[in-house]
């Protein structure tokens, strides 16, 4: 059983992503107990990261499907997932936009594997162009935030217990000088 937590959870977090592509940019490969996993990142899944920082200045209307009625926020679905089937994009009362996803994870270890999953993408296909990252680890939750400027739109990927389970979220939202 223990055979298929790593396949499944790689193939979670890929199931995400909007296309594939076979070009690869990084391939490591990483043991742990007696199991080898395969890290691959394709020229895709950093397009498709670098398209939604871009897109944030125009609001990501280009990912935007249908609106959600609520009195209280402008809120989109949308048609690209980093995570989970359910992304949204939301504007603030400045009319900022922030893009948001989260999945719910049912245990411990597949949430602690899935994060350092989805931040290993993440550094790979940001720290290269000068982002920073910070990690911060409490018993409960973990945090990767990745920042480039004042400027640029930050990134946050966090993954906390709820009750009996735990969430893992992503988000792109204005960024840390507005």
């Amino acid at each position: 059983m223990k055979n298929y937590i790593i396949p499944s959870i790689v193939a979670f977090i890929l199931a995400g992503c909007t296309s594939k592509t076979n070009q690869t940019t990084t391939t490591t490969t990483t043991t742990t107990t007696n199991q080898s996993v395969k890290t691959t990142v394709t020229l895709d899944e950093c397009s498709t990261i670098n398209n939604l920082i871009n897109g944030y200045e125009a609001g990501f209307n280009s990912i935007k499907t249908d609106k959600v009625n609520n009195q209280f926020t402008n809120k989109w679905r949308t048609n690209t997932h980093i995570i989970g089937a359910t992304c949204t994009v939301t504007l603030n009362k400045s009319e900022q936009a922030s893009y948001q996803c989260q999945t719910p994870v049912k245990t411990q270890t597949q949430t602690i594997k899935s994060h350092q999953k989805l931040a290993k993408q993440l550094r790979q296909c940001l720290t290269t162009t000068g982002w920073f990252e910070s990690q911060k680890e409490t018993a409960n939750s973990i945090y990767s935030t990745f920042v480039l400027d004042t400027k640029t739109p930050v990134i946050t990927l966090s993954t906390n217990q709820e009750g009996n389970g735990f969430t893992t979220r992503f988000e792109i939202a204005p960024p840390l000088g507005l």
